[in-house]
């Protein structure tokens, strides 16, 4: 179309000179761009209906034009097209699931083939199970029986053994302990008293020198004589303690290195395994500043308590000028004693200490359990393998035990007659003294008896001596004295009293009063010269 305006007819080689000219230009891309709309459209329809599968058959053979009039689409092939893509969709979805479950079939049979197998396996091994259970219950009763006859009988020859050794163990402990006290020096000698008894003494150390104390005799004991005789009896206790493998109720510590003199410990702060320094000294160590001693050394508030078993003067004067060194000597020499009855009592000797009085005797004890042997077994025990072994029964009560124990049977040291099991701790329980009601009892009996010390009891013929002296030499009584007379001896006030009775008794009736009678004399001490005496009336 040419312009109007110019003349040109506008295309794409000539520039645009007017509107005209530029909307001339633009009318072809527009009708082009209405057409592909339109069919556009047309084929969207199409394709819906197909999809939907609601197209009638008289638009299935509508064609698309393109934009110069040619063919582009058929809706029929399009339509054909599409369902046969469709089939083929739907044939291999349904070929892949086929081969999914043929899959999963093949797997399932050889999940049953497996497992058929299996079951087969299992039940071959149930029968053969069957068969050997047949075979081992096959005279199971006879057979057990026999078995249980073996072993009941390998345990009493075990036992049977376990007891010869444990026999043969005893006597040699009392072979030791009979030897120990031998060596010693623990015996008995006999003396006849005053009154025409006769009295056992109990010695100990080399020869036989040192008086193994009673201890209600303390007070009249020498303190040397005393604390060698305490010293050599605690260490004779622990050399027997260790032969017989038991452990003292109480611990006793024997001189060693800076601790000259033995101790004993109470029970409760007994075997706590600290080093405690001699009593009255200073520890080793304790003036250096050094760390390491610090470390070693514990506080003495933390430190056990040891008693004494020495003395350094007469009981009677320790009592009155150091009752706490006292006190701590009692406590001593009593857990001593109680240790001593206690050993007695675990070998044997249960029944004999029922009083503090018992206790006291510790030589007496002593030769009793270690030279005497009063517990010892006479015979082997016997042998029990032939005779018939009962069947062990269950008892949850804790049986009792019927022999009484002998000399080295029970002990620490050994599990056969262990002194700490059962039947033994329920044997030799039930005992009612104690240490602290020895001690108390000790010390109430010592100071009553310090006190009535300065009184003594005369015999009949120590009166008679004494009335004889009076009669032999007769002293006159008032102002004037002997010239040569030194000191008065005290017979002044002796005689002139023998005198005054003497007379009233002649006054009255001419009956004489009987000499020879016993009476209470306080005496003030032995040597000295005076003399108070109370005659009874």
């Amino acid at each position: 179309m040419e312009c109007d305006i110019c003349g040109k007819a506008g295309s794409y080689t000539y520039p645009l000179h007017c509107v005209t000219c530029a909307r001339s230009f633009l009318e072809q891309p527009r009708i082009d761009l209405a057409r592909a709309l339109i069919d556009r459209d047309g084929v969207e329809k199409h394709v819906e209906a197909v999809i939907q599968g609601s197209e009638d058959k008289s638009s299935q053979h509508v064609s698309l034009v393109d934009s110069k009039g040619g063919l582009l689409v058929d809706r029929q092939e399009c339509t054909n097209n599409i369902e046969l893509q469709r089939t083929k969709a739907e044939t291999a979805e349904i070929e892949e699931r086929i081969g999914l479950i043929t899959e999963q079939a093949d797997l399932l049979r050889q999940q049953i083939e497996a497992t058929r197998k299996e079951l087969e396996a299992k039940r071959a091994a149930n029968a053969q199970r069957t068969s050997d259970l047949t075979s081992a219950t096959y005279g199971i009763e006879s057979r057990r029986a026999n078995e249980l006859d073996k072993v009941q009988h390998n345990v009493k020859r075990m036992d049977s053994r376990s007891d010869k050794v444990h026999h043969d163990t005893m006597e040699m402990r009392m072979y030791l302990c009979s030897t120990a006290a031998r060596l010693a020096g623990l015996k008995m000698t006999k003396r006849k008293t005053r009154d025409g008894g006769i009295k056992e003494t109990y010695n100990i150390g080399p020869g036989a020198r040192l008086r193994i104390w009673d201890l209600r005799d303390l007070n009249d004991a020498p303190p040397d004589h005393l604390s060698a005789s305490l010293a050599a009896v605690a260490q004779f206790l622990v050399r027997i303690a260790a032969y017989l493998g038991v452990r003292l109720p109480a611990e006793i510590t024997v001189p060693h290195k800076d601790y000259p003199k033995p101790t004993i410990f109470s029970p409760s702060s007994s075997y706590q395994g600290k080093k405690v320094p001699f009593p009255g000294s200073t520890p080793s160590g304790s003036s250096s500043n050094s760390p390491e001693a610090s470390r070693t050394l514990e506080p003495r508030g933390q430190l056990p308590k040891p008693r004494t078993l020495y003395v350094d003067r007469p009981l009677s004067d320790l009592s009155a000028e150091d009752p706490p060194a006292f006190s701590s000597f009692i406590e001593g020499v009593s857990l001593l004693a109680y240790n001593i009855a206690w050993l007695c009592r675990s070998q044997g000797m249960k029944d004999e200490f029922k009083y503090w009085e018992d206790i006291c005797p510790v030589g007496r004890n002593l030769f009793r359990l270690l030279v005497a042997q009063e517990t010892r077994l006479p015979h082997r025990p016997e042998n029990t393998l032939e005779k018939d072994i009962a069947p062990a029964k269950v008892n949850s009560k804790v049986p009792l035990r019927r022999t009484p124990a002998a000399l080295g049977e029970l002990s620490h040291a050994t599990s056969h007659s262990f002194m700490n099991n059962a039947v033994n701790a329920q044997y030799l329980n039930g005992w009612g003294l104690s240490p602290t009601k020895i001690t108390d009892e000790l010390k109430s009996y010592l100071l009553t008896e310090q006190q009535a010390q300065e009184w003594d009891v005369l015999n009949q013929k120590e009166w008679q001596d004494m009335e004889n002296i009076i009669a032999e030499d007769p002293v006159l009584v008032g102002e004037k004295r002997r010239e040569n007379t030194g000191v008065d001896d005290g017979r002044s006030y002796l005689t002139a009293t023998a005198a005054n009775k003497k007379a009233g008794e002649q006054s009255d009736g001419g009956e004489e009063r009987k000499r020879g009678v016993n009476g209470w004399t306080k005496v003030k001490s032995r040597s000295d010269d005076a003399v108070k005496m109370a005659i009874p009336e």
